[in-house]
């Protein structure tokens, strides 16, 4: 299928010489919310990708020293429950939007995909996949105020981390008992020094957990971003909308405003016991940082990140695996300035795959990144490292997909028409490597009915990474529902994806959907109603309009049971709880955690 022409106002936009996309640095910051029947498409690559070796700068070798925390030396006092003051846990820019790429979106840009090739919800209706297992994972009540939740979930044998903004929590995995939980920024404590003049937040700011278990060493392995705010001459805070105005002279700072990478490892395959704990900057570490994103192969464990310095920019690190699961100086090679010059829009949010038994010193690894359309786009990037723990190499290659644009916020049931949910744009929320195959969804707008009512829905892709070719694709929603934040794991030719649902007549809720390997090309076998929303969801006056939604997710988790190859999944849900829009609390979130599966994967729910 060929890619739809780019219109002149598209390319009119690139300048420079190496092709990138120019944006205003504040209209990007506040589109990225930095702030706290099937669609068959097998086959259908286009013309044949060719790698662009100049797509980054690097690599860039350094070497850091990490530290060891022992969670179970720590519970004792994290149980004598001194009460931590509250600190705001979405990321560090607010709650701006785009308005401008919002109203575009509702208004609809005209390139959608045929309506008739699109799939229709069944998530009201018995099918294959069940879930087996359910409990809350950690919910509101218990973060100190972080808003969004940020779930992640990673899956073990015998125990279940649950990370968030603001905490970490182990669970029995079956039973769903709590065994422990933890600020999440004590994770890093050690090698957290305290700044001079202090932390602005009175303690290390930590957010955007993410999660895995690495199914070929044993091991859990989380990471985050750590914030600190700068400081002019006179102490008063440097945060984002001071940056965006860009008005203070270099004699006014008295601090710039930083952030690191940090990265936990298990010791073991037990999650109560040792970690190692490391904390990595970037190389110019002068801005926003956000939206971490975390992946391993068989040698390397891989972060990225978007970065909101003098310009804004990806930047990724390779790190030593071997060499962080036995607790010593990690080895890392830096890559800044990811950029795919013949995308059709701005390279942003990168996702490294979790690919634990392939890639590494012998083979090669895969992350992948829709566009920030302007207004739309039709390309992913497919990226690729090979020997990173060595002289790594990284290229990129350009896939031409139908084209998507930038989705409306969702309408949920209980409020009026001001009650709109952030449904995150069209960045990737993951990736996950299942023999050979790269499997990865976003959130595009959709007009079900061609009246120019377009919703938020669904679009996944299964990427051959032999071909570099897009070999099956679908859209998957409905009609006046918004289907949105969707995140996927693989296994064995078997796909998940969670995500969350909601609309004029329904609260959010949280859904699985999923399909098998021999299920028909471009379709979406089954979903699943894990937990259905009990209120509408509202955190404070001037909050819920179009252009200023209520931030929901971010994003969601899942993880591939090591034992069983079941699907546990995490999502944000709204309790029986309503708190007056005028109160000076907001309307708490829970969270749910769920083992899913397919009945033809010979489990039941007793064995």
């Amino acid at each position: 299928m060929r890619r739809t022409t780019r219109d002149e106002s598209s390319d009119a936009e690139r300048n420079d010489d190496d092709g990138c996309l120019s944006m205003d640095r504040r209209r990007l910051l506040q589109a990225a919310g930095v702030g706290f029947g099937g669609l068959s498409l097998a086959g259908f690559g286009g013309e044949v990708a060719t790698a662009q070796t100049d797509s980054a700068d690097g690599p860039f070798e350094r070497t850091y020293a990490g530290g060891t925390v022992h969670l179970g030396q720590i519970r004792a006092e994290q149980a004598r429950g001194e009460a931590p003051g509250s600190v705001g846990a979405s990321s560090p820019g607010g709650d701006d939007t785009a308005a401008d790429l919002r109203r575009t979106a509702s208004e609809g840009s005209g390139r959608q995909p045929p309506r008739r090739a699109a799939q229709e919800s069944n998530a009201d209706d018995p099918g294959p996949l069940t879930a087996r297992t359910e409990y809350d994972g950690v919910n509101a009540e218990q973060t100190r105020g972080g808003v969004p939740s940020d779930s992640q979930v990673a899956a073990g044998d015998g125990k279940i981390v649950h990370a968030l903004n603001q905490q970490v929590a182990i669970f029995n995995k079956q039973s769903g008992r709590r065994e422990q939980q933890i600020r999440l920024e004590r994770l890093w404590e050690p090698i957290i020094p305290e700044p001079e003049g202090g932390f602005v937040y009175g303690e290390p700011f930590v957010f955007d957990p993410r999660a895995r278990y690495d199914r070929e060493s044993d091991r859990f392995v989380v990471a985050a971003t750590q914030y600190e705010p700068g400081l002019t001459t006179d102490g008063e805070l440097i945060d984002r909308e001071t940056l965006e105005e860009g008005e203070l002279e270099d004699e006014q700072v008295s601090r710039s405003p930083q952030g690191w990478w940090v990265v936990a490892v298990s010791a073991t395959s037990n999650p109560n016991g040792k970690w190692y704990v490391y904390r990595v900057p970037p190389l110019n570490n002068e801005g926003l940082v956000d939206y971490p994103m975390l992946g391993l192969d068989r040698d390397a464990i891989y972060l990225t990140q978007n970065f909101f310095g003098e310009v804004f920019e990806v930047t990724m690190i390779t790190l030593d695996k071997a060499a962080m699961y036995a607790g010593e100086d990690v080895t890392t090679h830096h890559f800044t300035g990811m950029r795919d010059p013949n995308a059709d829009g701005l390279t942003f949010t990168v996702q490294p795959a979790l690919q634990p038994f392939s890639g590494g010193s012998s083979g090669t690894y895969y992350l992948v990144n829709s566009d920030f359309p302007v207004p739309d786009s039709g390309t992913l990037t497919l990226w690729e490292v090979t020997d990173p723990t060595g002289d790594p190499a990284l290229d990129c290659y350009t896939l031409d997909v139908d084209p998507y644009s930038y989705p409306p916020p969702a309408r949920q049931k209980g409020g009026d028409e001001t009650d709109y949910v952030d449904t995150i744009g069209t960045r990737l929320m993951n990736a996950d490597f299942d023999d050979g195959s790269l499997w990865t969804a976003h959130t595009i707008q959709y007009d079900w009915d061609g009246d120019g009512r377009a919703v938020a829905a669904i679009r996944w892709y299964e990427i051959d990474v032999a071909s570099r070719s897009v070999v099956q694709s679908g859209v998957y929603g409905e009609s006046g529902t918004s289907y949105y934040i969707p995140t996927v794991g693989a296994d064995d030719g078997r796909m998940v994806i969670a995500h969350d649902r909601s609309g004029p007549d329904t609260y959010v809720q949280s859904v699985v959907s999923g399909r098998t390997a021999d299920h028909t090309q471009g379709e979406l076998e089954d979903s699943l109603l894990v937990q259905d929303g009990e209120s509408n969801y509202d955190f404070g006056e001037g909050f819920g309009t179009v252009g200023n939604p209520l931030r929901w997710g971010d994003y969601n988790g899942v993880s591939v049971d090591p034992s069983s190859g079941t699907f546990w999944t995490v999502s944000q849900y709204s309790p029986d709880v309503e708190i007056p829009p005028e109160a000076d609390e907001r309307d708490p979130y829970h969270t749910r955690i769920a083992e899913v599966y397919f009945d033809d994967d010979g489990l039941s729910e007793s064995n």
